[in-house]
């Protein structure tokens, strides 16, 4: 750039862009060809201070006052003046996808270059010659949601270049966390006295996949010695002993480490019913007792329940369902029935029918009356049976040596209170059915035994 006296005297040729101090008179300034307003003259020094920004190629005159003085002398330099960056605080969403313009840096100067220096995320970010500040990398930005961030940038006006300056960048925490997912789970009902049930749960999920998830069971009552849940979806319960009935609910929860920030949800309950129903109580009855004749029919009725299964089927006449059912037994049959009630416990129960035909008693046919304690007396087993009874005891001869209605496994081998011959006697034990009004008789031997 070059600056003349009026009288075409020449100056030296200096860089564009700097401060010029001028120790002259008041002096009238002509920039590319337009008269700019005069410089102010210090008081003391005389410097007159002028600012000339050109950024081009300009003819800048000094004109003094006094043209007269062709002797005028100019002192001049400059001083170096640098950009200032304007310190600001931009915000960005922690989903903002890549190429997301954040905002526009700005400085002092002009024809400014900026450069990025520092990013405290390593990478999330990007910025371009013209200070406009943009995302680069989603995920850094995820790994780095809900933080103040730190960038560090310099901008230069192709003189001078500023000092680094920090730029702050606040990343919202936008996520909002998915509520993991259970199936519903249906009712369960049990019969009481029942062992240990599991229950398999099932659409158990944390839904995002970075996530892990833990289940929870409680009951409502106290009704369960244990209740326990595994992650797996494994629910195993047992009832207390003594609860016949009743009802608890029990609540399962699912719970992610996604967390609850911004409204987002960790949790979910689903809850279900467990219901105890007594087991019934059945009980078998015959309309003629339970020693009857060959081909005899009697009804056998069941109750304490709402359902009935008979067995065997031989021998049955009619529905092998019906809580009464008619038998005509050929031989010693033993009948069972299955029995369930409306919520579907069950019991069994069984009754042995007796054909007289085949009439056997069991007792046993040695007795060695020496008070020992063992073998003392005759004894005929399930005796209650046979409650109409009689038993006539007699030795080789025929002579009766006991007789007794309504035996009660009483008799100790002894006549008049003394103990009888050792050697072999023999019984006839006679059973009454009032009901059919008919009779069975078994017979066989006792031997008595000495010391």
């Amino acid at each position: 750039m070059k600056y003349h006296f009026s009288n075409g005297v020449t100056l030296y040729r200096k860089p564009m862009n700097k401060i010029y101090f001028l120790k002259v008179s008041p002096l009238l300034l002509l920039y590319a060809g337009l008269l700019l307003a005069a410089p102010v003259v210090h008081a003391t020094t005389g410097h007159a201070n002028s600012e000339i920004a050109a950024r081009y190629a300009v003819a800048a005159t000094v004109a003094h006052a006094n043209t007269g003085q062709a002797n005028s002398e100019i002192a001049y330099g400059y001083a170096a003046a640098p950009p200032v960056v304007t310190m600001e605080t931009f915000t960005v969403r922690d989903d903002a996808a890549s190429g997301t313009l954040v905002g526009q840096l700005t400085a002092s100067g002009t024809n400014l270059q900026w450069q990025l220096a520092d990013d405290e995320t390593k990478g999330a970010f990007r910025l371009d010659a013209s200070g406009r500040l943009y995302v680069d990398n989603t995920a850094l930005l995820q790994t780095n949601r809900g933080k103040m961030v730190s960038l560090f940038v310099s901008v230069s006006d192709g003189l001078e270049t500023s000092n680094l300056a920090e730029i702050i960048v606040a990343i919202h925490d936008t996520y909002v966390n998915i509520a993991p997912t259970l199936d519903a789970i249906p009712d369960k009902a049990i019969c009481s006295g029942n062992g240990p049930d599991t229950i398999q749960l099932t659409g158990m999920s944390a839904v995002e996949p970075d996530q892990t998830y833990s289940l929870v069971a409680i009951a409502d009552l106290p009704m369960l010695d244990f209740l326990q849940v595994t992650n797996d979806g494994q629910l195993t319960y047992q009832v207390k002993t003594g609860i016949n009935a009743g009802t608890c609910q029990v609540t399962v929860m699912i719970k992610d480490n996604g967390g609850v920030r911004n409204g987002g949800q960790d949790t979910r309950t689903r809850s279900f019913n467990i219901t105890v129903n007594g087991i019934p109580s059945v009980a078998i009855s015959s309309n003629k007792g339970t020693v009857v004749p060959k081909g005899e029919l009697l009804i056998l009725t069941a109750s304490g329940a709402d359902n009935y299964s008979w067995t065997p089927a031989a021998g049955l006449e009619g529905e092998t369902g019906a809580a009464a059912v008619t038998v005509k037994p050929v031989k010693t049959t033993r009948y069972e029935v299955v029995a369930t009630n409306n919520s579907g416990c069950r019991d069994t129960a069984n009754i042995e029918i007796r054909v007289m035909a085949d009439f056997i008693i069991r007792a046993n046919n040695v007795i060695t009356p020496n008070n020992d304690g063992r073998n003392d007396r005759w004894v005929i087993q399930s005796l209650e049976d046979y409650p109409e009874n009689e038993v006539i005891i007699t030795d080789r001869t025929g002579r009766m040596i006991f007789k007794q209605k309504n035996y009660s496994n009483t008799w100790d081998g002894k006549l008049n209170g003394q103990r009888l011959a050792e050697g072999t006697y023999y019984y006839t034990f006679t059973v009454f059915n009032s009901i059919t009004k008919t009779t069975d008789v078994a017979k066989g031997y006792i031997t008595i035994l000495g010391d």
